[in-house]
């Protein structure tokens, strides 16, 4: 039986040829609307327009094509001033994914400077461009896949850190944009944990999580041994799952690089917004709140005005 994702419609390229099969929705049914190999035209753009359609269909097993497809044009569309925010931001965002997935399947130093060179004309847009920075929260998908999450969480913590540390003169770009990769490879580590555990649909066994404890330890391993990255980026990867109370893993450390607390709050908050099937998402509103109350040391609580401040104004956030 097929199984299909939807993906934005703004991402498919006027004038190029379908890497996939692309398929719309008619009442209850999926019908082909562009085969394979078939050239995407302006006609087919405003036949879609007309109908409101922003999202098409595509099969499952063709979403590692179509990824490749968005990647080869990335540079061509990012570097583009006439094309939109949110196209750019759709299509960085399906061109991540594809640099993350080839990363966790094959960790080396090869696959860590494509993440690079795929991050780093975004985090430049993402730093000038705040109106791309929304496009890109709106585009987020919750579904939880190491992939997106690790997407997801890269682009909170980016934006966390450009807003916590606006004004500080001692900060530059540069530093900023290798913490981007840092936040981006946080859990690069779970490229060694069994993909039984991985895609397991329920609960942990506790055998399972002392398995899957160790990923931040293999994530630092991997990204010091690449030598392609900062030593914070590093450090990311070992202490987002630590916690200042000491009850964190994988040492219980409670003297914690602050760019690790910066990410822990962007992982743990895209976690209980996700869609799990043994957990409800939460709202953002709802998210914030639980973070906000484990918040323990005066670093903590700023880092959460400045959350807060980054995703807002929201009328559900504005209480806080």
């Amino acid at each position: 039986m097929n199984v299909f994702k939807t993906v934005p419609v703004d991402v498919i390229q006027i004038h190029e040829v379908s890497a996939v099969d692309l398929f719309i929705r008619q009442e209850d049914r999926l019908v082909l609307f562009l085969p394979k190999g078939a050239v995407f035209t302006r006609d087919h753009l405003v036949d879609l327009n007309r109908f409101a359609i922003s999202r098409v269909y595509i099969r499952s097993d063709e979403a590692l094509n179509f990824e490749e497809y968005v990647h080869v044009h990335m540079d061509k569309i990012i570097t583009d001033p006439t094309i939109p925010s949110r196209i750019k931001a759709a299509t960085f965002y399906l061109s991540s994914i594809h640099a993350l997935r080839k990363a966790f399947e094959d960790p080396d130093a090869e696959e860590i400077e494509e993440i690079k060179k795929t991050l780093k004309p975004m985090f430049r847009n993402i730093f000038e461009n705040k109106v791309l920075l929304e496009d890109l929260f709106s585009i987020t998908e919750h579904d939880f896949s190491t992939y997106t999450h690790s997407v997801n969480v890269g682009i909170y913590a980016t934006a966390l850190a450009i807003q916590f540390y606006k004004g500080d003169s001692s900060v530059g770009m540069d530093f900023l944009e290798r913490l981007s990769y840092g936040f981006f490879l946080h859990d690069i580590g779970k490229s060694k944990v069994p993909v039984g555990i991985l895609r397991k649909q329920g609960p942990l066994t506790d055998e399972e999580w002392t398995i899957m404890k160790k990923h931040p330890e293999w994530g630092y391993t991997i990204l010091m041994e690449t030598g392609h990255l900062t030593d914070e980026a590093a450090y990311i990867s070992l202490q987002h799952h630590e916690r200042p109370t000491g009850t964190g893993y994988p040492a219980g450390m409670t003297d914690i690089h602050p760019c690790a607390r910066i990410c822990t709050i962007a992982d743990i908050f895209d976690a209980l917004t996700a869609s799990r099937p043994y957990k409800r998402a939460m709202k953002p509103f709802e998210a914030i709140d639980f973070i906000g109350r484990e918040a323990c040391t005066d670093f903590d609580k700023r880092l959460m005005q400045s959350f807060i401040k980054m995703l807002g104004p929201q009328p559900e956030s504005s209480a806080l």
